[in-house]
């Protein structure tokens, strides 16, 4: 039985991850800004739980959800960074103080929970981390470009981190989604109130005013979770886990051209060498 420490439960994949994790028999600290909104997983699932109030914009919050899951498990085997959200904005729309906010929520916090996790990790001389990151951070979408940057940051991150505590016995794991039909596109996706009418064209394509969610995404955060816990359990992890057939299918068209693009400018890049 591990014990899993679990950000952003209240819906969506965060709280498929949990759901899947209690029905394996794991230890769970289920968090959300607002318990309230975890009281099922609370009460289907008693003695193997955790209820906490975690807020990524609030350290102390932070820090003290770390305490109460070593003090109450006395150990940490698996974090998974979970929350998060979107904001849409053309670079040139963004608000600073928006954009500074997105960055603290989906990079800054999450880096400094590994911190406060690692030192419980390095006494265990064992763990995972799981960074969930999104499709976006494999290849920048038209007005998405912020988050695909506080996404992409978050994967280097996890490249270099993989690196640094291998001989710990610690590891590292990569989940990115695609679309899934969760609340993101609702009450998880924020958007610009600077409008330049240059961008209007292009509007209807990235504007949260104009981001209908039909609730049509072939991703099931239900089974999502379960695949994510399943190969946890399973062992022998990859680097990274794309979740969902799109995901799939994005990813090796992107990483496809870049290949064809390299070779294509191989001998122009080599003239720079001594």
């Amino acid at each position: 039985m591990g014990t899993w420490l679990i950000t952003g439960c209240s819906s969506g994949l965060g709280r498929g991850i949990a759901k899947a994790a209690l029905k394996r028999g794991e230890n769970v600290a289920v968090t959300a800004r607002n318990t309230d909104r975890i009281q099922e997983l609370i009460k289907a699932y008693p003695k193997q739980r955790l209820a906490l109030k975690l807020d990524l914009n609030d350290k102390e919050s932070m820090s003290q959800a770390v305490k109460e899951v070593y003090g109450h498990f006395g150990g940490i085997d698996v974090l998974v960074n979970n929350a998060g959200h979107g904001y849409r904005a053309c670079v040139e729309e963004s608000e600073p103080d928006k954009v500074s906010e997105l960055f603290e929520t989906n990079f800054f916090a999450p880096a400094e929970l590994i911190k406060m996790v690692l030192p419980i990790m390095r006494a265990q001389k064992s763990g995972l981390i799981i960074n969930v990151t999104s499709i976006g951070a494999v290849r920048g979408a038209l007005g998405n470009g912020y988050y695909s940057a506080a996404k992409g940051a978050l994967e280097l991150l996890t490249e270099a981190l993989a690196k640094e505590v291998e001989h710990l016995g610690i590891h590292t794991m990569l989940v990115e989604p695609g679309a899934m039909r969760t609340d993101f596109y609702n009450t998880s996706l924020l958007g610009t109130e600077i409008k330049i009418a240059d961008y209007d064209v292009l509007a209807d394509k990235y504007r949260k005013e104009n981001c209908v969610n039909h609730q049509d995404q072939p991703g099931d955060p239900k089974k999502g979770g379960e695949v994510i816990v399943e190969t946890v359990l399973k062992g022998n992890l990859p680097f990274r886990l794309l979740l969902g057939s799109d995901a799939a299918h994005i990813a090796e068209k992107e990483l496809e051209k870049r290949l064809k693009e390299i070779k294509e400018w191989m001998a122009v890049s080599s003239k720079s060498d001594i």
